[in-house]
């Protein structure tokens, strides 16, 4: 694994849940979350390859060795990694001071910005979430220490998020709230009052002088941005105490479609690619198998490839065999 990352053009970035839970408790600026989106765009390889690829049991072996398990033998290993980015990345339109990208690389160094488990102790520590941060009139450089990195591409629970949204919201209120709401994303609604609200946010109860200056002040600029960069928005009720937050699709917003969801394009990858190993599907068999997932959709064709197919078919007769399979089934 290299110890030198270079920011990588994204349309979505991946935030494990830890990081995730520790972003709603921490109070971050625009700017902050401008290079916490680039990081998180230059990890994302790495993230996708240490995201597991759902097999049939049968053919697991305690004894393989997989890419996920290489990376995480080298993440463990590492000391530091090195980030490079131009500050063009960090504020493409040139509106934002390059002193306010200095003062946020600073803040971010401090030991206080970032607290992470320690299990020798079964509690926290304190951490900075970047070490060493150097700038000139073009770039920035810092290093991060494995322990956060490892916080950063720890993939058994993650969620996606548009890499420009720190661009264009009004405020960074907006991020905060949406890492909330990603948790609750597959439930449609969710129920807090409003107390509960701003402790689960981790908004000092004194910050709003009533519940009206929260809505006025925080939760409507947060449904205008989402409503107009996100593609998950949501509605809000307040009734006998409480909001219910109704999340929906956002049908006005409007994105270039994909053949594939960024998701389930690294699922599918995943999976092609461990079939084209214990299967030896030719070009011809991993063309077919692609073509499968456009047409059943990841989720719909993995369920069915979980069904055991017996190990002895390899190749053409593997790809038989799940064209067999999906016959029986409909």
């Amino acid at each position: 694994m290299d110890n030198d990352f270079f920011y990588k053009a994204r349309k979505k970035v991946l935030v494990s849940n830890d990081f995730r839970e520790m972003l709603i408790r921490q109070d971050t600026t625009l700017i902050e979350q401008r290079l916490i989106s680039c990081i998180l765009s230059s990890l994302k390889d790495i993230q996708s390859e240490l995201i597991e690829v759902k097999v049939p049991s049968y053919e697991l072996q305690q004894t393989r060795t997989t890419r996920s398990d290489y990376y995480k033998k080298k993440i463990a290993e590492q000391g530091v990694v090195n980030f490079h980015f131009s500050l063009r990345e960090i504020n493409p339109s040139r509106k934002m001071r390059n002193q306010s990208i200095k003062h946020a690389l600073v803040n971010m160094s401090n030991i206080n910005w970032l607290q992470v488990r320690d299990d020798s102790i079964k509690g926290f520590k304190a951490v900075p979430f970047i070490v060493e941060p150097r700038w000139n009139c073009s770039n920035i450089y810092f290093k991060m220490d494995k322990e956060v990195l490892k916080l950063l591409v720890n993939m058994s629970q993650y969620y996606s998020l548009f890499r420009e949204l720190p661009y264009e919201v009004s405020s960074s209120n907006t991020i905060k709230f949406l890492l909330w709401m990603l948790k609750f994303q597959k439930r449609s609604s969710v129920v807090r009052d409003y107390h509960q609200l701003l402790m689960e946010l981790y908004i000092s109860k004194n910050k709003y002088i009533a519940r009206s200056h929260f809505e006025r002040d925080f939760l409507i600029n947060v449904k205008a941005d989402l409503e107009a960069f996100n593609d998950y928005c949501f509605d809000f009720l307040y009734k006998d105490g409480k909001y219910t937050f109704f999340i929906k699709r956002n049908s006005n917003f409007k994105i270039e479609k994909e053949n594939l969801t960024m998701l389930d394009d690294i699922r599918i990858k995943r999976s092609v690619k461990y079939l084209t190993k214990t299967r030896d599907l030719s070009t011809t068999n991993i063309r077919s198998l692609l073509n499968l997932y456009k047409i059943k959709g990841y989720e719909i064709l993995a369920n069915h490839l979980k069904c055991k197919i017996d190990p002895i078919y390899k190749s053409d007769e593997y790809i038989k065999q799940v064209f067999l399979l999906l016959d029986k089934s409909t």
